[in-house]
């Protein structure tokens, strides 16, 4: 019987993740004897066997926060996907500005899809001054787009993203989206050994990251390689209602977190992301077509 290093549960099934909190169980340990003393976790043997206290990176953004105890765990790889509209770059966005405005923490935007005119055009409605954050040296920008064509590097992706990175001392990094790799390196094999590169790249820079991707179809039952390497996945959606657009967010895995399972709605509104946390999806679907319902007869 092996048990998960992070959270402690008992694999039972030999699985290589665990059932709880999504660890890799690439290197387990067996169930050992433990005993608490002195604030330090003791083996049989007596040798310490402390824990580091998991830190966290809060992304600032009202109720995500709530769902996955405060923050994400800090120096992890999340992948967010969703849909067109669904407010991925958005979120890849506010996670960096909030960092810098709330946090005091710098910041790396690796934009795969949109130069970064567009991309000050949509911050600029959102309210952000980017170009501020940029120009005093808080959030680095680097472009790697369409325009690129076949000049288009993994190895030059990569060098970039530690060079800005060391250089800002940078401790969030955001890419946006991933869907432009996939396109690059079509081969399976090859693209494999891409996303393992950049994975692994961004887990050594030490900061805390977001990548986005388009979400698989909702009957499609294979899983993607980056959701596996990904150390936390959160899925946005988007659904018409009536005449209402809304959309919803789940917390898919978060490891060494305890999550909220309860998809949850979001809103997106002219100072970014906000997740209803107070109540779940359909209670909220409910809320805002009886509110139109209101609405028309008040109109009568």
């Amino acid at each position: 019987m092996l048990q998960c290093e992070v959270c402690g549960k008992e694999n039972v099934e030999r699985s290589p993740y665990c059932f709880s909190c999504g660890t890799a169980l690439s290197t387990p340990t067996r169930i050992e004897a433990r005993v608490q003393e002195g604030g330090r976790t003791l083996l049989d043997g007596g040798q310490s066997a402390d824990i580091p206290e998991l830190t966290r990176s809060a992304t600032g953004i009202d109720g995500l926060d709530a769902m996955i105890g405060g923050g994400f765990p800090q120096g992890r790889v999340i992948l967010v996907s969703g849909g067109p509209g669904t407010g991925k770059t958005t979120m890849a966005l506010q996670f960096l500005v909030n960092g810098c405005l709330k946090f005091g923490e710098n910041g790396v935007f690796v934009s795969l899809d949109e130069p970064l005119k567009k991309i000050l055009q949509e911050t600029y409605r959102l309210g952000w001054d980017l170009k501020g954050l940029i120009d005093k040296g808080k959030i680095g920008f680097l472009e790697f787009h369409s325009s690129y064509g076949s000049r288009f590097s993994v190895e030059e992706l990569t060098t970039k993203i530690k060079d800005t990175a060391e250089r800002l001392h940078a401790r969030r990094i955001s890419i946006d989206p991933l869907t432009f790799i996939s396109i690059h390196f079509p081969d399976i094999v090859t693209r494999r050994g891409v996303m393992m590169n950049l994975f692994d790249t961004l887990s050594a820079t030490g900061a805390t990251c977001i990548v986005t991707n388009e979400m698989r179809g909702e009957h499609e039952t294979v899983i993607l390689l980056e959701e596996y390497l990904a150390d936390g996945v959160l899925r946005l959606r988007s659904s018409q209602v009536d005449r209402g657009q809304v959309r919803a967010i789940d917390v898919e895995k978060m490891r060494g977190t305890a999550i909220d399972d309860q998809t949850r709605a979001y809103v997106i509104e002219n100072d970014g992301i906000q997740v209803i946390s107070d109540s779940d999806l359909f209670t909220y679907a409910a809320r805002l077509f009886a509110k139109q319902l209101t609405g028309e007869k008040a109109s009568r």
